[in-house]
């Protein structure tokens, strides 16, 4: 009697903790937000967290020229917001430092005291309004690590690691992609600029060949690529503006973020990828996907 008496009390105290851990996984992602250039333009988003900041705001991107957020910046800065920017190009009046490493700096982030925005979108005109991007908006709990990777750029000139992510050159995404592309049972999706990358060609001619749903949206400077004329069945090449998305569903499964499926962009360049399985933003990003692939783009 004591025996079941003290395995139901084990089995309680463990269904408990699984209910606590799915709660808080279920809450952590309902505070993940998702935005669109599709449906409008994302300059008032990242305006709006860039003036949330207390205490610092720091930025990482390509390309830092939107004229409303160097604005935003600078006054930040005046304010004494500690500001600092990692990029390819110095901004003029803001403390910024171009990345040294040998590559491209080509992640793009900002990340202050209440959260990040992460994505595919430089600060710029083209990424936050008129080309095709997605922005990520994590919150509070990301911001140490986003923080840390960034002053280890600053400090060092070290890329580092950032939990839950995977980085350009240091954790080697590709072969992390790769394995996911040759595990698909159902689909694979690929919306990409610039898809040049011919391990994850072969991988997806190879699930091809097995009967996999395999679509493509890209751009128009795909069709420079000798890789385009492999490729079969499903596909759409966006011309009428600038596809600048860099994500991939493969079953129930999305990564995406500022890597482009190049040699560069997996080998040289430092890019973040983030991978989720959750439904609710995997839904999001196939609605985007077929959006396109269907729509008059």
């Amino acid at each position: 009697m004591k025996k079941n008496v003290g395995k139901a009390i084990v089995f309680s105290a463990l269904s408990v903790l699984t209910l606590i851990f799915l709660i808080q996984k279920q809450s952590t992602s309902s505070n993940i937000s998702v935005y669109f250039t599709e449906t409008g333009a994302l300059t008032n988003l990242v305006l709006e967290f860039m003036n949330s900041s207390d205490t610092f705001l720091y930025v990482s991107a390509l390309d830092v020229s939107h004229p409303v957020v160097l604005s935003a910046l600078k006054k930040l800065y005046e304010k004494g917001v500690d500001v600092r920017i990692v990029t390819e190009k110095p901004v003029i009046g803001i403390p910024s430092k171009i990345d040294a490493s040998k590559g491209l700096h080509h992640v793009k982030f900002m990340v202050n005291d209440h959260g990040v925005i992460f994505g595919s979108a430089n600060f710029s005109v083209s990424g936050l309004e008129t080309g095709l991007n997605d922005l990520i908006l994590f919150p509070k709990s990301y911001s140490e690590r986003f923080k840390e990777f960034f002053l280890n750029l600053w400090e060092y000139g070290k890329i580092g690691t950032v939990k839950g992510f995977l980085i350009s050159p240091v954790d080697n995404p590709e072969e992390k992609v790769l394995k996911a592309i040759q595990k698909a049972r159902k689909r694979i999706y690929i919306c990409m600029y610039a898809f040049t990358d011919e391990n994850i060609l072969a991988s997806i001619k190879w699930k091809q060949s097995q009967g996999i749903d395999v679509k493509i949206v890209t751009d128009k400077w795909f069709l420079k690529s000798r890789i385009s004329k492999y490729l079969r069945g499903d596909s759409k090449i966006i011309s009428r503006t600038l596809l600048h998305h860099k994500f991939v569903i493969v079953d129930d499964e999305l990564f995406t973020g500022s890597t482009n499926y190049t040699e560069s962009g997996f080998h040289k360049n430092v890019e973040m990828i983030w991978n989720t399985k959750d439904r609710r933003i995997v839904k999001m990003y196939e609605q985007t996907f077929k959006a396109l692939l269907n729509g008059s783009w």
